[in-house]
């Protein structure tokens, strides 16, 4: 069995983390973390709001960085099998690819409501509609 997990090291990522640790330690599953960099790193937004590329492109690696350290730790002290790994794209399609064919994909949610979610989007949201394998979402 495999799971893959949406990890961003934020809070709800974390929630979800620790609870695809334990359904795969109950079904013996693998884990795979994927924290993404977005590319071209939300360029519109960037743009307008004056900011320079190259500062957010490294800020991205920087937390991308941060993110893999805490999976790690995590996953070590749960004792299970898994990986962590760094993908770029568009996060959808970076998590719709690598969902093909695993028992389950696990991905937090930050519960955005209002003008946050209209600002921000919603990754869960959209992958709620396009993901072809089971999808578990941790409040």
């Amino acid at each position: 069995m495999r799971f893959v997990v949406a990890f961003d090291g934020s809070e709800p990522s974390q929630r979800a983390l620790k609870q695809a640790i334990t359904l795969g330690k109950a079904a013996g599953a693998e884990l795979e973390v994927v924290t993404v960099i977005e590319e071209p790193p939300v360029s519109g937004f960037v743009q307008w709001a004056g900011l320079n590329p190259d500062y957010v492109r490294e800020m991205l690696e920087q937390n991308a960085r941060q993110a893999q350290q805490t999976a790690q730790t995590l996953i070590g002290e749960a004792g299970v099998q898994g990986r962590v790994q760094t993908l770029r794209g568009r996060p959808i399609e970076v998590l719709t690819e690598a969902a093909h064919g695993v028992d389950l994909l696990v991905v937090g949610t930050h519960g955005y409501r209002g003008m946050d979610r209209i600002l921000l989007g919603s990754v869960t949201e959209t992958l709620l509609r396009r993901a072809e394998v089971p999808l578990l979402v941790v409040r």
